[in-house]
């Protein structure tokens, strides 16, 4: 691996790490395409046209892969790139193996070089996973298989895949996981337009997508009309049936909350909601299923 190869590589997944602390996760393209300097030069972390970027200040493998959300929906895709607990498939550029493209990806494969991941969850908007190996290289089939690893393996002078492996799966595992989720959160604050659906706040680092109809239930399924735009706060509250939300979309605090007497957060963030009006998405497809809304809302009063 070139040495100024593996200091660009750093540099990418520091500044990666700084714009998923900046978006509170999901990164929007405009902010990934506007790149990093690096030794007096402007390095680029990918291409809008092309998934495989490698570019030009490298002269080996690939800087980073690009995954985009295949279609417009308001339910997250659960495509097969996502499915089971394997690998991510990820597919040639054309139907050339053996084009530009692919041959530097196949570099990034014998070598074993980091990489980082840029998978689209809505149009334009993406989750960043790194760093990522590319772990089997299947030309009849015009892809590859991509694992996600650990930071640690990226300080090895020797990278031995086989004692990686499992972690690798772990980590791919648990990436599928954050993927879902931060796919879902996003349909959801996209449909409220980022603001709590009780509260009004604005601020997309304190929003959260929370389920109707628990994601552990065999109907939980990850699709706005399943889903609320909560703050962190109404959110917790919410799902600990301290507060509830009826089928008309009025908010309701038990009797034991009301009776409490504290300072302004209890007073101002959750009492002064009781009997307030939830904000309604714009489309009707997108605003709670109000089935799920009664099931819900009977449990919470069973509980209070």
């Amino acid at each position: 691996m070139a040495s100024k190869d593996q200091s660009i590589r750093l540099a990418a997944f520091t500044q990666c790490a700084r714009l998923m602390q900046e978006y509170s996760g999901t990164v929007p393209w405009a902010a990934i395409s506007q790149g990093f300097d690096f030794e007096g030069e402007r390095v680029y972390l990918g291409s809008r046209p092309r998934g495989i970027h490698r570019p030009t200040q490298m002269t080996c493998g690939v800087l980073s892969i690009k995954t985009n959300q295949p279609r417009q929906g308001r339910s997250a895709r659960y495509d097969d790139a996502l499915s089971g607990d394997g690998y991510f498939v990820y597919a040639f550029q054309g139907t050339d193996a053996a084009n530009r493209d692919n041959t530097c990806l196949r570099e990034a494969f014998d070598d074993q070089t980091p990489l980082a991941y840029f998978y689209g969850i809505s149009p334009a908007v993406y989750q960043i996973l790194f760093p990522c190996y590319v772990t089997e290289w299947q030309p009849t089939l015009l892809s590859c298989m991509v694992a996600v690893g650990s930071p640690y393996e990226m300080n090895q002078r020797e990278p031995d895949p086989p004692a990686y492996r499992i972690d690798r799966r772990y980590s791919t595992i648990e990436a599928k996981v954050r993927l879902h989720q931060a796919e879902f959160r996003e349909l959801v604050l996209t449909a409220y337009g980022r603001r709590c659906a009780i509260s009004g706040l604005p601020i997309p680092g304190l929003l959260e997508a929370a389920h109707i109809v628990p994601d552990r239930d065999e109907r939980g399924h990850p699709e706005v009309s399943n889903g609320l735009c909560l703050s962190t706060l109404h959110h917790a509250a919410y799902d600990r049936n301290l507060l509830g939300i009826d089928p008309d979309g009025v908010v309701h605090i038990p009797a034991a909350v009301l009776a409490q007497k504290d300072g302004p957060t209890l007073e101002k963030a959750i009492k002064a909601f009781n009997g307030a009006r939830i904000f309604l998405p714009h489309h009707p497809y997108d605003r709670p299923n109000q089935d799920y809304l009664a099931e819900r809302f009977d449990a919470f009063r069973q509980a209070s």
